[in-house]
């Protein structure tokens, strides 16, 4: 007897929408959020749903209160099938893909080229749960508790590493020596130090750990994102 095949990992990454089209057919509740998602990531949205009454908080982006036709999806980047219909979230599917683009159902996570996770921010830090598409609720749960554990002085700590990386104050290109760096501010509690706002210990650690005269001036960062 044949065992089945392992499943083949996902393959997770953050994209970029900012100006690219992206379509929503379907404006309930799962398919405004999805299109609010959007705009917050400055992509062009365009939204159809043959209820106009759907997108009245939509206004940012481009409604078509009328029922889905092919052609919505000319030149779009990612598609979203959000409507309460499983066989035209098929149909959605299948022209998004007869035009390049990637699709996701919101009724079909198998069926789907992408899933969207449950995210964490603080600050540029972004934290995403996935689950395959098996769990949404599973992921907001678990984003949940580690929204409990991680304050935003991770996001100003994240501001601190950036800084030291595009200025090279670690002094080489190398990635292990990098994190060789974080490795030790991390363990001297810089994050605890930020969430505390205590600024001449924070530099007193930058100095110590770099061999170098380092402030959080000369990096352009602020502790006022982090503090408690």
């Amino acid at each position: 007897m044949e065992s089945a095949a392992a499943p083949v990992p996902d393959y997770p990454l953050s994209l970029r929408v900012q100006g690219r089209l992206c379509v929503v057919v379907g404006a309930g509740d799962v398919g405004r959020r999805k299109a609010r998602g959007l705009l917050d990531a400055g992509a062009r949205v365009r939204v159809v749903d043959p209820v106009a009454a759907r997108m009245h908080d939509l206004e940012e982006a481009h409604c078509l209160p009328r029922a889905y036709r092919p052609e919505d999806l000319a030149d779009a980047f990612l598609v979203f099938a959000a409507t309460s219909d499983h066989d035209l979230n098929r149909r959605v599917a299948a022209d998004a893909r007869k035009g390049g683009a990637l699709v996701q159902m919101a009724d079909d996570p198998a069926g789907s080229d992408f899933f969207l996770p449950a995210l964490l921010r603080r600050g540029d830090l972004t934290i995403a749960v996935f689950s395959g598409g098996g769990s949404p609720a599973l992921c907001s749960l678990l984003r949940d508790e580690i929204d409990a554990h991680l304050g935003p002085h991770w996001g100003v700590f994240l501001e601190i590493a950036a800084a030291l990386r595009r200025k090279r104050l670690t002094g080489s290109d190398s990635s292990s020596y990098n994190r060789n760096v974080l490795d030790q501010l991390a363990a001297a509690g810089l994050a605890g130090l930020i969430a505390a706002g205590d600024r001449d210990a924070i530099e007193r650690l930058l100095s110590r750990v770099l061999g170098t005269s380092v402030s959080l001036d000369q990096l352009g960062v602020s502790l006022s994102k982090g503090s408690k």
